[in-house]
């Protein structure tokens, strides 16, 4: 599953928003919540997540690595 980042971004403070302030929009924003992750869990969403920006991290040193050796090369 390919997780719109900005749209979760958006309900996951709206949802924290209301929760806070014990707004009555609040289980309107955790039914959002819900509905735009399916059958996954805001755990589960949290670690792929995760996973995806170890993984990006992990390719941006290598390529910071290999943009290195070249220019140390005469």
């Amino acid at each position: 599953m390919t997780i719109d980042k900005q749209k979760l971004q958006s309900l996951l403070w709206a949802e924290a928003a209301s929760f806070r302030s014990d707004c009555a929009e609040w289980k309107l924003n955790t039914e959002a919540l819900q509905e735009f992750l399916g059958e996954k869990t805001v755990e589960e969403a949290a670690l792929d997540l995760l996973a995806e920006n170890e993984r990006l991290t992990k390719q941006f040193g290598e390529l910071i690595d290999g943009l290195s050796s070249q220019l140390v090369q005469p």
